[in-house]
């Protein structure tokens, strides 16, 4: 028997459905991620402040990261992040000084949104 062309195709289930889900931050990797950067800024910080060390860039690196991750206000308060950054805030080198306070800003924002 021939098929004629007038039928519909076939239904095909190669579609990949995404989850509208997004992964959910663990309060683990919230303190591996500061107690990364508090190393680098002590690193940093015994090279000299005004020297651009690749630990000063790695913990840029990171307060970048933590500024781009969905954190909760819940995670923020249990994690005590903010005491952490409030440190870093402080530190001699300019670029981690910004940084930190541009995270501390925007995780102050995500608590007030609540």
């Amino acid at each position: 028997m021939a098929f004629t062309d007038d039928l519909p195709p076939q239904l095909a289930k190669d579609v990949k459905r995404r989850s509208k889900k997004r992964r959910s931050v663990k309060s683990k990797d919230v303190e591996v991620l500061v107690s990364v950067a508090t190393r680098a800024a002590h690193i940093a910080r015994d090279k000299g402040f005004h020297v651009v060390s690749p630990e000063a860039i790695r913990c840029v690196d990171v307060l970048r990261m933590m500024r781009s991750m969905p954190l909760t206000p819940r995670l923020i308060t249990k994690t005590n992040v903010l005491r952490s950054l409030q440190f870093l805030a402080t530190n001699g080198n300019p670029k981690i000084r910004s940084e930190s306070k541009s995270v501390l800003y925007h995780l102050k924002g995500v608590l007030a949104s609540s």
